[in-house]
């Protein structure tokens, strides 16, 4: 790989992944039920949770819109393995219990140590005294010997502003003593640094962005999974399209990393570094093979 490019690639790392997170920011990844209905109810749920009023701010996270092109694709990963690795990057995980394949879920979950003490589980209140073996195995287990929360509660929508509310204040519990890991293993961390990557050498090949992880990495493990995850989910929200193995950025994927969450200042700070970057990796391009660039070593 080119040596200006891993410059270049390094200093949007820094930019993009290495800065400090915020202290107020809170991510939630929110399982439940595969169903129709369930899906629906769980996106009200996190949709209540990430527009409430507070100084805390909540980011949101859905196993289908993540994972469903490795789930369906080539590769073929099994759906509990890409939770793992999704779950060991936000600050706690939320469980709705509300069909058998949640029941599995949450079985799995509380056995794998990072988990067990970072999940809010929530039961309808029915099954408060029940002494089947949900009650009696896992969820005994997190309230006596983890720091996870269990959560009685109505999961229907005349409900769902307190369930909401509820679910928002366990997640800061957690959150006091679950760090994620600002990382390039970590699908959500980097996610801007994936989406800053593909405007600033757009287009760039996809087999390119795994050989410059390969180099920014001190740690290979999980990279290509990860990188997977990030562009199937920039191409599902279409801020990146995908055309004959390039990726470029979109107009919608350009605002993204440009605008969002950001005070004018910041916007025009980071504007003005993408240019300066974009510029010198399209010089770089332009006095070579568009080949050549991306195979030299």
């Amino acid at each position: 790989m080119n040596p200006k490019i891993i410059s270049i690639a390094q200093k949007l790392k820094e930019q993009f992944l290495d800065e400090l997170p915020r202290s107020n920011e809170i991510s939630l990844f929110l399982c439940g039920g595969s169903g129709d209905q369930e899906a629906e109810f769980r996106k009200e749920v996190g949709r209540q949770i990430s527009q409430m009023p507070s100084k805390y701010m909540y980011s949101i996270y859905y196993p289908e819109d993540m994972f469903i092109e490795l789930i369906l694709g080539h590769q073929k990963q099994d759906l509990l393995s890409l939770e793992n690795l999704l779950a060991d990057s936000v600050h706690c995980v939320v469980i709705l219990l509300q069909s058998p394949g949640t029941f599995t879920e949450l079985g799995a979950f509380t056995n794998y140590h990072k988990l067990s003490d970072k999940l809010v589980v929530v039961i309808d209140p029915r099954y408060s005294r029940s002494r089947s073996f949900i009650s009696m195995g896992p969820v005994r287990y997190l309230q006596t010997k983890t720091k996870s929360k269990v959560l009685y509660s109505r999961m229907d929508r005349s409900n769902l502003s307190v369930l909401a509310k509820q679910v928002a204040e366990a997640a800061r519990d957690i959150a006091k003593h679950s760090s994620p890991i600002s990382d390039l293993s970590n699908p959500i961390s980097s996610y801007r640094f994936h989406l800053s990557l593909i405007y600033v050498f757009d287009p760039i090949p996809k087999d390119s962005v795994f050989g410059i992880l390969r180099v920014l990495a001190t740690d290979e493990q999980d990279l290509a999974i990860t990188a997977e995850t990030v562009i199937n989910s920039l191409i599902n929200e279409r801020k990146v399209a995908s055309v004959s193995g390039k990726l470029s950025t979109t107009s919608k994927g350009i605002d993204s990393l440009i605008y969002d969450n950001k005070t004018k200042r910041r916007s025009q700070a980071t504007l003005s570094l993408l240019s300066e970057l974009r510029l010198e990796a399209l010089n770089l391009t332009m006095r070579k093979s568009y080949s050549r660039v991306w195979a030299e070593r």
